[in-house]
């Protein structure tokens, strides 16, 4: 019979469009049109997945009123954080993948197809190796990102070597080259197994495990806070009126000894609930600041004159980002991160209950902000990056990238915005629009595979794993540059590989399987290329993680750092990937018939080759860890220098991003303790004070240095913020870095080199 792309052959699931005419076309043709409408298919994927997100982001931003214990009204968000991260962000991220997958079930009818499975291991592969790599390597070296939810990257770490550790079982461990029922029920389970398991962590629960392993602090008993920000009342309600109505609403600093307490500030926004911002109240946003001693302040409001109010409305005020020697009372609605203030909008002129109720239940304000947003959705569509403000500023590469991609723009832009129906309409819509995209990349994909006579698994891990990833990349990238932590960048990737396998093979799997138990038969698999090539992603996946562990304990950052350190790291990752997709490309078009020299070298020279690679960034940071050390010794007199967080970060927290300006060292020639000569160590707890004149403005202050495991520790009293100095030590520099210590408390500060 012949192939899909030879004339008379079956063709894709809905191409090729001219049928046994374009069959006839010149391979070579052919391959370069399929390959440049693949690459258009992966550009409509992109712009579709950046709404689809929005819909989600808007769907897991509704929030909801609950009475505490207390009778207090409390404002919590509707959705979990880790369960809408681990569900419905994961789903967006995935959703290419997942959606090929189940194409490929379909298009196959209920048969083990290449393309789905495939792909699903070449994105796990690109998303570890190469979008860390990018992240990485795109840090300036003057900064570092630090995963910060430590225990959130272990589970999904863990669950996403596991996940393709189970893969290998199922293919040839258990029932070789079947799939049984429950083994893809098993599959599909373990996704709200790790959805769980990831909520409990969250929640607190699993703490006494997990600091057994050292994820989570020893809980510390917490500063008390002698002075809050609030707002003068609980709730607020303003009578509904036909007319704009302007007032003002009072925040207080609450706490004793005000007078003479320092500035302080907070920023504030307006966030729409029922009430419409730009309709039923004016939408505004700025920062409190409370000068020495004062108590209060005030915020301006208003309440814009619109359509009748027909129901009681209300939106909320919001206090965050509290800045100076105060923060926000953990018993008021918010929490201690924020203060949440209700504005309620009383009905306004008696109405009737037929148009009430429609108000209540479609939203009369709600829906002509829609409509307006839909409106200008569609005209912006057709300007150079987005509005004719910024497209009278647009350059020739924007111009061309517009028109490339205009027709999926216009396309897109008639799908509903994400305000309608609490973005669940943008998000089923453009979930369909991802799955009929994806058709067109899977017939694209056999298509081009069969006229240049490369097999689907290879297609499929380069060429469309690489593809619909792309968005993925984008994302980890503008997260490690705009976020202070690497969590948005290295646990998402983390947890998508995971979610790609429980929900990418659980689902089609499940159904295949089903199928074939209805028909009394069984869903057999060609496990051969699959299972090598998941054992080759688990090994580079181990050197991966390896490497981001030493870069965690040797360089205190997983992103970023020193030059040499980030650059070796980020090249050993993308050697990884190589190598990866050329041994296994290499078992699909050679393995089987290879004679055991060309294996040898193959396997060999691939296993040579990362190893030597990982030992790379290994060597490179130790020896940064070493130079670190050499600089700041004793022979440095008189030298002021910046200390660099890619070469030994600081052992007390620092919020997971480290500039230069925060880690300054004055390196100065000094010993501790007046009087006692040569820099000689003194016994544990010795009480001292460097011995060098202070730079003006600046104090000397005695400190102790305490042995804490293999590390000696500098233990501070309260002070407002620290100098840096470095000094000899016996034989071993001392550094101590320059950072905001706690109000109240000693706080170590950085180890005895």
């Amino acid at each position: 019979m012949p192939s899909l792309c030879q004339p008379g052959g079956p063709g894709a699931m809905w191409l090729p469009l001219f049928g046994e005419d374009e069959q006839r076309w010149p391979n070579g043709l052919r391959g370069v049109l399929y390959a440049v409408g693949l690459i258009y298919c992966f550009v409509g994927v992109a712009i579709i997945a950046d709404l689809f997100m929005a819909a989600i982001e808007k769907v897991t931003s509704r929030r909801k009123k609950e009475q505490r214990g207390d009778g207090r009204m409390q404002t919590l968000n509707v959705w979990n954080e880790t369960v809408a991260t681990l569900t419905l962000m994961a789903l967006g991220s995935s959703a290419p993948e997942i959606f090929l997958s189940i194409v490929d079930i379909f298009k196959n009818k209920f048969e083990f197809g290449q393309l789905g499975p495939a792909t699903i291991v070449g994105s796990a592969s690109f998303n570890l190796l190469v979008i860390v790599s990018v992240c990485i390597a795109t840090i300036p070296s003057d900064e570092v990102r630090m995963i910060r939810n430590v225990p959130a990257f272990a589970i999904t770490a863990i669950s996403s070597l596991l996940a393709y550790v189970w893969m290998a079982i199922i293919l040839v461990g258990n029932t070789a080259g079947v799939v049984d029922l429950w083994e893809a029920l098993v599959t599909f389970l373990l996704f709200p197994v790790l959805v769980y398991v990831s909520y409990k962590v969250d929640r607190g629960d699993l703490n006494p495990l997990l600091r057994r392993f050292g994820m989570v602090a020893k809980e510390t008993e917490a500063a008390e806070q002698s002075q809050f920000l609030a707002f003068s009342v609980e709730s607020l309600a303003i009578g509904g009126v036909d007319t704009g109505k302007d007032f003002e609403v009072t925040v207080l600093r609450r706490g004793p000894k005000i007078d003479g307490a320092g500035p302080v500030s907070c920023t504030y926004r307006t966030e729409g609930v029922t009430a419409v911002p730009g309709f039923d109240h004016e939408e505004v946003e700025g920062s409190v600041e409370f000068e020495e001693g004062q108590t209060e302040a005030r915020i301006q409001l208003k309440i814009l004159d619109s359509v009748r109010k027909l129901n009681r409305i209300e939106f909320l005020l919001i206090l965050e980002e509290a800045e100076g020697d105060v923060c926000f009372d953990p018993e008021d609605d918010g929490g201690d991160e924020s203060a949440i203030l209700t504005v309620a909008i009383e009905a306004g002129e008696q109405a009737g209950v037929l148009l009430r109720n429609f108000d209540a239940w479609i939203g009369i304000n709600s829906l002509r902000r829609c409509l307006a947003e839909w409106k200008d959705q569609i005209v912006n569509s057709f300007y150079c990056n987005g509005s004719l403000e910024e497209q009278r500023g647009a350059s020739a590469f924007d111009w061309i990238t517009h028109i490339i991609a205009l027709p999926w723009k216009v396309a897109i832009a008639f799908c509903p915005p994400v305000c309608l129906g609490a973005g669940w309409i943008c998000f089923f819509a453009t979930l369909a629009g991802i799955g009929i995209v994806t058709v067109f990349v899977s017939d694209l994909a056999e298509l081009f595979g069969c006229v240049v006579g490369i097999p689907d698994f290879v297609t499929a891990i380069t060429i469309v794993a690489l593809g619909t990833s792309m968005p993925d990349l984008f994302a980890s990238l503008s997260a490690a540059k705009e976020d202070p932590s690497a969590d948005a960048s290295i646990v998402n990737v983390t947890g998508s590989n995971s979610v790609n396998v429980y929900l990418g093979l659980g689902v089609p799997w499940t159904m295949a399987a089903l199928y074939w138990e209805a028909k009394g038969s069984r869903f057999y698999v060609q496990s051969e290329n699959l299972a090598f090539s998941i054992g080759a992603f688990c090994y580079v996946c181990l050197l991966a993680l390896g490497i981001l562990w030493l870069r965690r304990t040797m360089l205190k950052a997983e992103l970023g750092g020193s030059w040499f350190a980030k650059v070796s790291s980020s090249v050993s990752f993308i050697i990884f990937w190589l190598c990866w997709v050329f041994v296994v490309s290499w078992q699909v078009l050679r393995g089987h018939k290879a004679n055991p020299t060309e294996t040898a070298l193959a396997l060999g020279g691939t296993l040579l080759t990362t190893v030597f690679w990982a030992v790379i960034p290994m060597l490179a940071m130790r020896y940064r860890f070493r130079l670190d050390r050499i600089s700041s010794g004793p022979k440095a007199q008189d030298d002021e220098t910046s200390f660099d967080p890619g070469s030994q970060g600081p052992q007390a927290d620092t919020g997971g991003t480290g500039n230069a300006d925060h880690f300054e060292v004055d390196v100065k020639e000094g010993h501790r303790g007046a009087g006692s000569g040569g820099g000689e160590a003194q016994p544990k707890g010795a009480s001292s004070t460097s011995d060098f004149e202070p730079d003006a403005g600046w104090d000397t202050v005695d400190f102790t240095v305490d042995d804490v495991g293999d590390e000696k520790v500098i233990e501070l009293p309260e002070v407002s913020e620290c100098k840096l100095a470095s000094a000899a030590f016996g034989n071993e520099p001392l550094v101590t870095q320059r950072r905001r210590a706690p109000a109240s408390g000693k706080q170590p500060v950085g180890p005895l080199m």
